[in-house]
């Protein structure tokens, strides 16, 4: 994800313009101002998710659970156990797949 950087007042004259960009490129948009601090925004959604992995991931314990979790589901990506192909599992559920 990367940020787009504007003034104050360019902001303020392209308001529209600067928000638009934001929510359609799922950007941070960055408004500087002489004297203060730089301020960001970015989708509420993002905010949200940002937000909930700090929570998640707050923890070490649950942080490791989460790590080894993700961990085993890149290995079964690239190695998927032989019962678990598309064909074997449409024979177990007695579904015809579709030619």
């Amino acid at each position: 994800m990367f940020s787009l950087s504007t003034s104050y007042q360019q902001a303020q004259e392209n308001l529209d313009k600067f928000l638009a960009q934001i929510e359609t490129e799922n950007i941070i948009g960055i408004i500087t101002r002489a004297g203060h601090e730089d301020i960001a925004f970015l989708r509420a959604e993002e905010l949200t998710s940002l937000l909930e992995t700090i929570y998640l991931l707050r923890s070490p314990a649950n942080a490791k659970h989460l790590f080894d979790a993700l961990q085993r589901s890149v290995e079964r990506d690239i190695n998927p156990p032989p019962s678990e192909t598309i064909e074997n599992l449409c024979r177990e559920l007695e579904i015809e797949r579709e030619k």
